[in-house]
């Protein structure tokens, strides 16, 4: 099976087809994809087009038609506003992208709002539809193996869990786990991609005793926090802030010791929070469940459980807290 690792840069294109720039690949590989800003565009709000990434058919063994592909976008390196559009993808097919505030979905249409190398906000969105097929938009947001999260029988290591357990939620209720998946990142993936890499929160980072033990999360994952500087700057007491925000190179960095790492996902009927070795993180969005961290078959026994998410993301409801941006977490932290 060939797999090629590339690295491509979005930048104006001279040669745009109906005003629109094209990104080409080669339809029989597996493709590994670093995507970066190639410079200032002269037209802000460019459309980029993927094309001849895959085929109808498939041309290697174990993979999609036309093999698997990544896009992996660290949007920290990104200072432009622009829109993606896809063709010639299936669903095993995937854009990754990190370092982001906040997105939305519409549809099939994701939109990321992301703060650029430049310090100015930007907004990037892709639509996952192509006249081929859908892919998939990822965002990464699990726990790490080893999380130890309070059930209905008192703390549990996540891998022991299984859908029909019952944990606590910091609510006070006790809810059902409606599925639980994981997904090993390797040696060469971390090391291909050290924005996928974890963050760990030391034992007492947020407050003295708050944690049982250090906690280690994907980057994305967030965290509630209850802090007076939250009422006084947004008007909530408790907001969700992730790890990736709160680094500080002290009590909160990446775990850079981990050569691999299992993340583990849990999905709960509706978005709450839970308590993973004592601090209040939150549980999986369905927006989240087309990320790269599941398997197809995965994502097919989601929409067996919610069959109406398969038509409105929405439907599943809100986050259970205001979410709060980078740039607001260090004005509330102070850093």
């Amino acid at each position: 099976m060939a797999v090629e690792v590339l690295t491509i840069s979005l930048e104006e294109d001279e040669d745009k087809v109906k005003g629109k720039d094209l990104i080409a690949g080669d339809e029989n590989d597996n493709q590994i994809v670093t995507v970066l800003d190639g410079g200032d565009l002269e037209d802000e709000g460019g459309v980029y087009v993927f094309e001849f990434w895959g085929k109808g058919t498939p041309t290697e063994p174990g993979a999609g038609p036309g093999g698997d592909d990544e896009f992996y976008f660290d949007l920290s390196g990104f200072d432009d506003d622009f829109h993606i559009e896809v063709k010639s993808f299936d669903e095993r097919d995937c854009f990754i992208f990190t370092n982001f505030d906040s997105y939305s979905v519409v549809n099939d249409v994701y939109t990321f709002q992301y703060t650029g190398s430049d310090g100015q906000p930007h907004t990037v969105s892709i639509d996952a539809v192509s006249q081929n097929g859908t892919g998939t938009v990822c965002v990464v947001v699990c726990f790490a193996r080893g999380t130890r999260i309070r059930t209905r029988g008192g703390e549990k290591l996540i891998e022991g869990l299984k859908a029909g357990d019952q944990v606590l939620c910091t609510d006070g209720v006790l809810r059902d786990i409606k599925w639980i998946g994981s997904r090993v990142v390797p040696k060469p993936e971390l090391a291909a991609h050290p924005e996928l890499k974890p963050v760990r929160l030391s034992r007492n980072a947020l407050a003295k005793d708050k944690a049982d033990a250090d906690l280690v999360l994907s980057p994305q994952h967030r965290i509630l926090l209850s802090d007076w500087r939250a009422e006084l700057l947004f008007g909530e007491e408790e907001v969700l802030v992730s790890a990736q925000s709160m680094i500080n190179d002290q009590t909160i960095r990446p775990a850079d010791d981990l050569e691999e790492v299992e993340y583990f996902h849990i999905l709960l009927d509706g978005h709450h929070t839970v308590f993973a070795n004592g601090l209040e993180c939150e549980t999986l969005m369905p927006a989240e469940m087309a990320q790269h961290a599941l398997s197809a078959e995965e994502r097919s026994e989601i929409l067996t459980i919610f069959p109406e998410l398969a038509h409105d993301l929405s439907s599943f409801g809100t986050t259970c807290r205001m979410t709060l941006k980078p740039h607001e977490v260090r004005a509330m932290l102070g850093s």
